[in-house]
């Protein structure tokens, strides 16, 4: 009779990255980004927004949706996702402060607000 033996992804990352360490003692071993999906739904974006800097609600998502002001794509007519590296894109222009406007968008918000109220 055999025996079957059950392992887990976890269990082959562990045993290679043993491996690894002994056959070269002196590299650094760095597990790959198995986490970073290259496609975002809207919860994920919204988060990875948010982690990186910008913070924004859903709500504000949902409409810089609406808006085309974010890029994004619609799967099946009706899912919202974002591509990891156009999200990247447009937090980075956000975070310079280098949109088409010319300055970041809470610069130009509070400018436009200001004026209204005939302060600036």
């Amino acid at each position: 009779m055999q025996s079957v033996s059950l392992f887990t992804r976890e269990d082959y990352k562990n045993d290679l990255r043993e491996i690894l360490q002994e056959m070269f003692p002196t590299v650094n071993v760095i597990d790959p980004a198995d986490d970073q999906k290259d496609f975002l739904s809207l919860d994920e974006g919204l988060s990875y927004i948010n982690e990186r800097g910008l913070a924004i609600s859903k709500s504000t998502l949902y409409k810089k949706t609406a808006d085309k002001e974010i890029p994004f794509q619609r799967w099946g007519g009706k899912k919202i996702v974002f591509v990891r590296q156009e999200l990247d894109q447009w937090i980075s222009k956000r975070l310079i402060g280098n949109d088409a406007t010319g300055g970041d968008e809470i610069t130009n918000t509070v400018a436009e607000n200001a004026r209204r109220r005939g302060r600036a």
